[in-house]
């Protein structure tokens, strides 16, 4: 299966997403590029945030337990001082 790619006004600058498969292709991409046929735009990379990996490892009820020891905790050593 072959695309075509119809450009129809040649004053307006299209973007298109290409799938480079070999070595090959991208040095004829930038051979066009030198040539001033097309300009390469390498993409933006996203900031990726690092996974959280302890996120749901332990159940609600065990994590409301946690925090009420933790409240607990909190009260006796209000009391003590």
């Amino acid at each position: 299966m072959t695309s075509k790619i119809r450009i129809f006004d040649s004053k307006v600058m299209n973007i298109i997403q290409v799938e480079i498969l070999n070595e090959q292709g991208l040095k004829l991409l930038k051979q066009l590029e030198k040539l001033n046929i097309l300009r390469l735009i390498r993409p933006e990379r996203k900031k990726v945030l690092p996974k959280r990996s302890w996120a749901g490892s332990i159940s609600k009820e065990t994590a409301e337990k946690m925090l009420q020891e933790v409240e607990q905790s909190r009260n006796e050593c209000d009391r003590t001082i």
